[in-house]
Formats: C-alpha cells, structure tokens, sequence
C-alpha cells in the first residue's frame, strides 16, 4: 500500500506476513507492521533516503514472530549486470551506455 493512513485496503488484516520499507512518520510503522511493531524496534522512519545507505532496507514482521526484523536486499547495478552478461554470454551485442 501506498499511505498507511488510507483505509483503502480493508482487507489488510489478511496478510500476515508485513514488509516495511522507508516510512515518513513513527506513527505510520505501527499502521503497516502492526501495533506496537515501532517499540519493538521498527524504525522505519529513520532508513536512509540516500540509495547507498537505504536502498533495499525494510523491516519485516511475520504472523508466528510480533517482533519485526530488518532486512537489506541485495543491490546489483546495471554496471554489474553487464560485467555478468560479458562473461556468460559470448559474442553478444553491445549494450548501449547508461548514465550513471
């Protein structure tokens, strides 16, 4: 959901398993995790907007574990995805350049 303050999905409660990503206020974690998720740990709020220290960071709360885990996924540029494709797929054609 985009705004956790928008009652526009009622069946929210049926997902157990919650992910939370960068959030605008404390107030708005509770709403996406579920109550009492941000004295848990959840600081949502406080992830880094700055995609070198932020990027792929979330809080995660499972239905059988109240208390949220903070996560990061992995991030592979395009730079890294060429470099891949040169070594796996012999005799390609050029990709065109991307602004970094």
């Amino acid at each position: 959901m985009q705004d956790p303050r928008k009652d526009v999905l009622t069946i929210r409660n049926l997902f157990p398993d919650r992910i939370a990503m960068r959030l605008d206020e404390p107030e708005q974690v509770d709403m996406v995790l579920g109550d009492g998720a941000r004295d848990r740990g959840a600081t949502c709020e406080l992830i880094s907007p700055d995609p070198a220290t932020g990027a792929g960071v979330a809080f995660v709360r499972v239905e059988s574990d109240p208390d949220p885990v903070r996560v990061r996924a992995g991030w592979v540029t395009d730079w890294d995805i060429r470099a891949l494709a040169d070594r796996c797929i012999p005799d390609r054609v050029e990709w065109p350049e991307v602004a970094a």
